[in-house]
């Protein structure tokens, strides 16, 4: 199945353009998606989304065809053909 993975911010630096298309096994997880995109753009994208123990960063989204994955089964979330995953990087500002 594919899948498109979409970058923004400081995020989108870490992916060619900020956009970049999976080709993953049937009934993958957010977590295996991000595994692979992290396979293919290096270990700096697992340091900007992962913090200890396996989970996402304080403040990294992830949004699954515009929902929140924290309202479904977070990294658990089972993808289908053609879903798209936007990942958005800590927001800060005054």
């Amino acid at each position: 199945m594919k899948v498109r993975v979409r970058a923004f911010a400081t995020l989108a630096g870490l992916l060619s353009g900020g956009e970049v298309e999976l080709e993953l096994p049937e009934g993958c997880t957010i977590r295996e998606a991000l595994e692979a995109l992290i396979g293919r753009c290096g270990k700096v994208l697992a340091q900007a989304l992962f913090g200890q123990e396996g989970r996402l960063a304080p403040g990294v989204k992830v949004m699954l065809n515009g929902r929140d994955i924290d309202f479904l089964s977070g990294l658990n979330t089972r993808l289908s053909d053609g879903d798209e995953v936007f990942l958005f990087p800590p927001v800060g500002g005054g």
